[in-house]
Protein backbone atom coordinates (compact mmCIF):
# COMPACT_ATOMS: atom_id res chain seq x y z
CA UNK A 1 0.00 0.00 0.00
CA UNK A 2 1.52 2.98 -0.56
CA UNK A 3 2.70 5.93 2.16
CA UNK A 4 0.22 8.62 0.56
CA UNK A 5 -2.54 6.61 0.67
CA UNK A 6 -4.16 8.54 3.13
CA UNK A 7 -3.31 11.77 1.64
CA UNK A 8 -4.62 10.67 -1.91
CA UNK A 9 -7.58 9.83 -0.29
CA UNK A 10 -8.33 12.76 1.84
CA UNK A 11 -7.40 14.47 -1.32
CA UNK A 12 -10.43 12.91 -3.30
CA UNK A 13 -12.97 13.17 -1.00
CA UNK A 14 -12.01 17.10 -0.47
CA UNK A 15 -12.51 17.44 -4.28
CA UNK A 16 -15.54 15.50 -4.58
CA UNK A 17 -17.21 17.03 -1.47
CA UNK A 18 -16.38 20.70 -2.08
CA UNK A 19 -16.05 20.40 -5.67
CA UNK A 20 -12.49 22.09 -5.57
CA UNK A 21 -9.77 21.91 -7.85
CA UNK A 22 -6.94 19.36 -7.10
CA UNK A 23 -4.34 22.77 -6.23
CA UNK A 24 -7.35 23.94 -4.04
CA UNK A 25 -7.64 20.59 -2.28
CA UNK A 26 -4.11 20.27 -1.44
CA UNK A 27 -3.69 23.97 -0.21
CA UNK A 28 -6.88 23.31 1.93
CA UNK A 29 -5.29 20.42 3.46
CA UNK A 30 -1.92 21.75 4.26
CA UNK A 31 -3.51 24.66 5.49
CA UNK A 32 -1.48 25.17 8.88
CA UNK A 33 -3.90 26.49 11.60
CA UNK A 34 -6.19 23.59 12.00
CA UNK A 35 -8.66 25.51 13.44
CA UNK A 36 -8.43 27.85 10.62
CA UNK A 37 -9.18 24.78 8.05
CA UNK A 38 -12.30 23.59 9.82
CA UNK A 39 -13.64 27.18 9.44
CA UNK A 40 -12.91 26.76 5.91
CA UNK A 41 -14.57 23.26 5.48
CA UNK A 42 -17.97 25.60 6.93
CA UNK A 43 -16.73 27.76 4.50
CA UNK A 44 -17.45 25.50 1.72
CA UNK A 45 -19.99 23.87 3.12
CA UNK A 46 -21.97 27.78 3.27
CA UNK A 47 -21.07 29.21 0.70
CA UNK A 48 -22.08 27.95 -2.70
CA UNK A 49 -20.19 30.91 -4.52
CA UNK A 50 -16.82 30.42 -2.69
CA UNK A 51 -15.26 27.79 -5.37
CA UNK A 52 -11.42 28.03 -4.66
CA UNK A 53 -9.43 28.30 -1.36
CA UNK A 54 -8.26 31.68 -1.97
CA UNK A 55 -11.65 33.36 -1.86
CA UNK A 56 -12.11 30.83 1.24
CA UNK A 57 -9.94 32.15 3.06
CA UNK A 58 -9.92 36.29 2.10
CA UNK A 59 -14.01 35.58 3.34
CA UNK A 60 -12.54 34.07 6.84
CA UNK A 61 -10.00 37.09 6.72
CA UNK A 62 -12.89 39.36 6.39
CA UNK A 63 -14.82 38.33 9.16
CA UNK A 64 -12.32 37.53 11.59
CA UNK A 65 -11.76 42.03 11.07
CA UNK A 66 -14.84 42.35 10.94
CA UNK A 67 -15.46 40.45 14.38
CA UNK A 68 -12.27 42.25 15.88
CA UNK A 69 -13.37 45.79 14.75
CA UNK A 70 -16.17 45.06 16.12
CA UNK A 71 -15.09 44.35 19.41
CA UNK A 72 -12.70 47.07 19.30
CA UNK A 73 -15.26 49.36 19.01
CA UNK A 74 -17.53 48.17 21.75
CA UNK A 75 -14.98 48.67 24.00
CA UNK A 76 -13.22 51.87 23.29
CA UNK A 77 -15.42 53.79 24.78
CA UNK A 78 -14.63 51.29 28.38
CA UNK A 79 -11.38 52.00 28.00
CA UNK A 80 -11.80 55.67 28.30
CA UNK A 81 -13.68 55.22 31.72
CA UNK A 82 -10.74 53.34 33.48
CA UNK A 83 -9.93 54.93 36.50
CA UNK A 84 -6.22 54.21 37.43
CA UNK A 85 -6.20 54.33 40.71
CA UNK A 86 -3.29 52.51 41.60
CA UNK A 87 0.58 52.81 39.91
CA UNK A 88 1.89 50.68 42.25
CA UNK A 89 -0.43 47.26 41.77
CA UNK A 90 -2.22 48.71 38.63
CA UNK A 91 -5.19 48.76 39.67
CA UNK A 92 -7.51 49.59 37.15
CA UNK A 93 -11.63 49.80 38.53
CA UNK A 94 -13.35 49.54 41.46
CA UNK A 95 -14.36 46.73 43.26
CA UNK A 96 -12.08 44.28 41.66
CA UNK A 97 -9.71 42.20 43.27
CA UNK A 98 -6.06 43.24 42.80
CA UNK A 99 -3.59 40.69 41.56
CA UNK A 100 -0.58 42.11 42.49
CA UNK A 101 -1.36 42.43 46.28
CA UNK A 102 -4.28 40.52 46.87
CA UNK A 103 -6.12 43.47 48.32
CA UNK A 104 -10.30 43.36 47.27
CA UNK A 105 -10.27 46.85 46.88
CA UNK A 106 -13.89 48.88 47.00
CA UNK A 107 -13.42 52.54 46.35
CA UNK A 108 -9.35 52.91 46.08
CA UNK A 109 -6.28 51.19 46.38
CA UNK A 110 -4.86 50.37 49.95
CA UNK A 111 -1.16 49.31 48.50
Amino acid sequence: MPKNHARKSALAAIKSTYKLTHTDAIALLDHPDTAERVLLYDIFEGYKNITTYKAAVELLEQQRNARDSATTDEHDDDLVAFDFGCEGCGYLIEGFHCCDCGADHEYSCVC
